[in-house]
């Protein structure tokens, strides 16, 4: 076989269309990396500092006594620099080995807000293990007619089992919420959340103000 008839093995659609097909098959390791970042605290200690950070340095500031962190946080911020949500400059440590450095990148704005608007509660909500185990269970609903694969999961509906796992509700946010008195009653008779009235800016200035809004 010439070199020619070997590159026309696949045309370029059909290149395009294997990346595709095999992007997939890792599309759910970057928010599970991502949720990691957040649960140990590295996107929030990026956005205080100014100045961007070793994964050594990172897992000092974070306390963690793991003497091999360091490399495993170096690994976890690389794939996530390459998916824009950190940045990353190569540089050398004081005994002239290469070593990275990372900082926030233009996708981690939207997971470090302080004004409410953080996508990090959703993000850790969809890949929470009980949320996760749910999909598990699609084939079973699809085969047993049972429509609710987070019911076959967990025993209950998703709702329900809100109710008994105060983790899943912290935060309750009504859209469209007027002056907020639906809210106001929702926080009255659960004073441990903490509401957010989202409405358009004409109808919140007029809104109600009471503990937990």
């Amino acid at each position: 076989m010439s070199l020619d008839e070997t590159l026309a093995v696949t045309t370029a659609q059909e290149d395009e269309e294997y990346l595709f097909a095999f992007k997939q098959n890792m599309i759910s390791c970057v928010p599970l990396v991502l949720k990691a970042t957040i649960e140990l605290g590295i996107l929030k200690l990026l956005f205080e500092r100014t100045a961007q950070l070793s994964p050594t340095q990172i897992a000092s500031r974070l306390s963690i006594k793991n003497p091999d962190a360091g490399g495993t946080i170096d690994r976890i911020l690389r794939l996530l620099a390459s998916f824009s949500f950190l940045s990353c400059t190569l540089t050398r440590d004081k005994a002239g080995r290469p070593e990275r450095m990372y900082g926030l990148g233009p996708l981690s704005k939207y997971y470090v807000s302080e004004e409410g608007a953080s996508m990090a509660p959703w993000l850790l909500l969809i890949f929470d293990e009980i949320s996760l185990r749910s999909w598990f269970y699609l084939k079973d609903a699809v085969i047993q007619g049972e429509g609710d694969p987070f019911k076959l999961a967990n025993g209950t509906t998703l709702f329900d089992y809100i109710g008994i796992d105060p983790k899943n509700a912290k935060t309750v946010v009504d859209v469209s919420g007027g002056v907020g008195e639906c809210l106001k009653l929702i926080l009255s008779k659960h004073p441990h959340l903490r509401g957010i009235n989202f409405d358009l800016p004409n109808v919140v200035k007029n809104g109600l103000s009471y503990p937990g809004n």
